[in-house]
Parts: structure tokens; sequence; C-alpha cells
């Protein structure tokens, strides 16, 4: 992983270097060994930085991912439709039958994890939303 010093500015008008997204995407794979991918895009699907595990098997080719990533994005865009009535919704997750999905909105982006099956899903989304509140929305609010 290359040191990159552009920075991403849609996440709240902050700028965050891709250094320091790409390093918030490692501590999230760091958090528990199952966990195969974390990476964040913007609201329309693109992906802005990405960190997975050495040696997994991969189960989607690029271009699919591309269009899948889109199709989160405006899935996102979309609850976010009721939000006033539901209230904000901090992740969701989807059981498959290959990997789990977790997806965290925020601001204009999103967090997008996924992990192996056996992954403790009671436990470790909810370690995730702490740290994206700690490292990414608080920073935000300073």
């Amino acid at each position: 992983m290359g040191i990159n010093m552009q920075s991403v500015q849609n996440i709240s008008q902050k700028n965050y270097s891709l250094e320091e997204l790409e390093s918030f995407c490692d501590e999230i794979l760091n958090l528990d060994p199952k966990i195969r991918f974390a990476g964040i895009i913007n609201d329309k699907g693109k992906l802005l930085v990405e960190n997975k595990k050495k040696g997994l098997i991969v189960f989607i080719d690029p271009k699919d991912l591309e269009i899948l990533l889109m199709e989160t994005a405006l899935g996102v865009r979309m609850r976010r439709d009721h939000d006033a009535q539901l209230g904000p919704i901090n992740f969701t997750i989807s059981y498959g039958r290959n990997v789990i999905s977790i997806i965290f909105p925020f601001e204009t982006e999103i967090l997008c994890v996924t992990a192996e099956k056996d992954l403790d899903f009671f436990k470790i989304p909810f370690l995730i939303f702490q740290l994206l509140e700690t490292k990414i929305i608080k920073k935000e609010l300073m």
C-alpha cells in the first residue's frame, strides 16, 4: 500500500487523506480475523478506499463488484427516505451463502465490510460502528 496524499472531500466537507481512510479500513480488518474486506464508497457506489485480507478466495469479479457497490449506494439512498419516520440506519447486515456483508451509511459515504459467515455478528458490527463514530463521525464534529 503506497502513500497517497490525495484527499476525499465529500465526507462532511472534511478532508481525509486516502492514507487516513486506508488506515481506518486496516483497523477494521484487525478487529477480527474473520473480517475479509473493508472499503468506503461514495453515494454513487464508487470505491474510494479498500483493504482486504491477503490470500482469500474472491467470490466476485471486479466488474460485478462495481455493480454491487452501485446497488449498495442506491439502496442506502432509498432507505434514507424513511429516516424521518424510522430514524437513521446505523448498519445493515446481509447473511449470504458465502459471506456476511455489513453496510454502515454515514454522511454521503458508506463503509462496506464483508466477513466469514461465522463472524460474531451480534458483537463485531457494534465494535465497527463504535470505531466509525470515534474515528470518522466524531472527528467531523470537531
